[in-house]
């Protein structure tokens, strides 16, 4: 026997989904209550503080490192400035010690003093310099600077005597100051051909003031006057009359002014007298 599934009647269909849709209803209700209903704090759960990754601020320190590469190039150029500090410190030391020297005597530090007087190891010393020939060529090296200011001025007074007493005046000041320095430089120069070319460059600049200083009576002479006349003015004015008269004759700055003067005057006495060519 076949049991077939009975259809309900409309009034039973209609119980059961009046039931089912009150019960749903209920359950909703309840679920709406208690979403509305506030939680204690007790109960509540605590909420994430997570932020989105894209959305979160970014954070600077002011502590923040440098690049490496700014903090190498800083250290680079703390460690050159500090090199070009002791390299001048070692270099002024010598050029003090040999200052401080009497007139006659040539004399060259050893390593230690000239550390000491710097202020640096003689380690340092050597960083600097292959050994102290080298240094004292460098020291030596610093007279040009100091001889560029009294042989570039070109004296134009209309008056000779005038020209000649302010160019005795420029050398005056020149080899009294340099003195100490160009004596070691005279006696590097033997063995360093360096210190040979500063000589010369010294001495091409000196003869060269004297030349345009006395342009206008120089003119007044044919070439091999001109040229013996000059010579002359040259040597007159020249470091080694100047050191002559003050170290081996002992004569002093005043005396030594005198006599450079007085040969200056007498030789351009006689070209005055000249014709000019």
């Amino acid at each position: 026997m076949v049991t077939r599934p009975t259809r309900a009647t409309p009034a039973a269909r209609s119980g059961r989904l009046s039931g089912t849709s009150t019960t749903r209803a209920r359950a909703t209700a309840t679920r709406s209550k208690q979403v509305l209903t506030p939680r204690s704090p007790s109960d509540a759960r605590p909420s994430s503080t997570r932020s989105s990754p894209r959305l979160a601020p970014r954070v600077t320190s002011t502590n923040a490192r440098p690049p490496a590469r700014v903090a190498r190039n800083t250290e680079a150029d703390g460690r050159r400035l500090r090199a070009a500090r002791n390299y001048e410190a070692v270099v002024g030391a010598v050029l003090d010690i040999v200052r401080e020297c009497p007139p006659k005597v040539v004399y060259l530090p050893s390593a230690a003093e000239v550390a000491a007087r710097a202020g640096v190891s003689e380690r340092t010393v050597f960083r600097h310099f292959a050994d102290l020939d080298a240094l004292f060529v460098a020291a030596a090296s610093r007279i040009w600077p100091t001889q560029e200011i009294y042989v570039r001025p070109r004296p134009s007074d209309p008056d000779l005597a005038d020209r000649i007493a302010a160019l005795v005046r420029l050398r005056s000041k020149l080899y009294e100051e340099i003195a100490p320095v160009r004596r070691v430089a005279i006696y590097l120069s033997q063995t360093h051909p360096l210190v040979v070319e500063q000589l010369a460059r010294a001495y091409a600049a000196a003869r060269a003031q004297v030349a345009d200083v006395f342009a206008p009576e120089l003119s007044r002479l044919d070439a091999r006057r001109r040229l013996l006349i000059l010579d002359a003015l040259d040597l007159a004015t020249s470091w080694s009359s100047w050191d002559t008269l003050r170290t081996l004759q002992g004569c002093s700055v005043h005396r030594t002014r005198k006599i450079v003067t007085e040969v200056m005057t007498d030789l351009l006495a006689t070209v005055q007298k000249t014709k000019r060519h």
